[in-house]
């Protein structure tokens, strides 16, 4: 599988698609003989696939939804007024998370980066950190970019544990308490990290490590609302309020490059949730002062022009 390869099946039509899709799962599902599950996150790209499975492929498959105590209420009413959904919930708290591991800050790859920076003793991890594995020849593998190395000397922790311990582990403690395996509704073109994992894989499945079928991973977002438009599929309403994603509600990764912050849109809809997420603290910081030290602007501390109402659909 090469990139070329990846480019040329996100530009096939929508049918193509929906067809590759069915095809990725029947061929998971016939290669393993194991029970599968939709990973459901009431977002829109898991409410495609989950309708995807159900009915092209098989009516009576289950979802599985993590409930990390950081969703959005509109999620999570979504995902109880949907049928034959497990619910389950993490071990640690998103507090507790924030306040041993550190602020979720500009993508999981680079607050990775920044916490090993901060933390690591080997002076080899640390050069390639700063200068990338091989500047001389241009290359800058592995590096944290010069515009946030500067946070490795703030006095909080910048991590990307949140995602590892309130999603990774509770999915993974379930699979291995069940048996069963994830049909997972990520796509490539959502970040180089994933575009790399689906190059790695091969394409849409996974039958080593950690085996999952990703059928939608050439889809595209217009794809998405393609699919539910053609098919009348119900979404969560918040996507008729002006947001764009429905992840965990303090989630930091990607907040300084928003044209409309997702902390406006929070702060308009759940104000109380807010005020509670920017009071987290680690290493006495508070979630507040982390996310203005990398430029974002918060809805109660500057002037507005708009309010999320502004961008909600008619």
């Amino acid at each position: 599988m090469t990139i070329q390869e990846l480019n040329t099946r996100q530009g096939w039509t929508l049918s193509q698609k929906i067809d590759h899709a069915v095809g990725t799962v029947e061929a998971f599902l016939s290669r393993t003989g194991k029970v599968p599950y939709v990973s459901f996150s009431g977002g829109k790209d898991s409410t495609v696939l989950l309708d995807i499975v159900r009915r092209f492929v098989d009516r009576d498959i289950k979802a599985v939804f993590c409930n990390t105590g950081n969703e959005y209420p509109e999620i999570v009413r979504f995902v109880r007024s949907t049928e034959n959904v497990t619910i389950i919930r993490p071990e640690i708290t998103v507090r507790e998370v924030i306040g041993k591991y550190g602020f979720p800050l500009i993508s999981k790859e680079q607050a990775k980066g920044i916490r090993q920076l901060k933390t690591t003793k080997s002076e080899k991890l640390r050069r390639i950190l700063l200068y990338g594995t091989d500047p001389t020849k241009g290359w800058t593998s592995g590096k944290v970019s010069d515009c946030w190395q500067f946070l490795s000397a703030k006095p909080f922790m910048v991590s990307e544990k949140c995602c590892d311990f309130l999603k990774k582990r509770p999915f993974a403690k379930y699979d291995k308490a069940t048996g069963e395996i994830p049909i997972i509704g990520i796509m490539a073109g959502e970040s180089r990290l994933r575009q790399r994992q689906y190059i790695i894989r091969g394409g849409c499945n996974a039958f080593c490590g950690h085996i999952a079928s990703y059928p939608i991973s050439i889809w595209t977002d217009a794809d998405i609302w393609a699919y539910l438009r053609k098919f009348k599929v119900p979404y969560c309403e918040l996507y008729d309020k002006g947001h764009t994603r429905t992840g965990c509600m303090f989630c930091g990764f990607g907040a300084h490059i928003e044209k409309v912050s997702r902390f406006e849109l929070l702060y308009d809809l759940h104000p109380k949730a807010y005020n509670v997420f920017m009071n987290y603290q680690n290493n006495g910081y508070t979630y507040r002062e982390a996310l203005r030290a990398i430029g974002v602007q918060l809805p109660d501390e500057t002037p507005r022009l708009f309010t999320s109402k502004d961008f909600q659909t008619k």
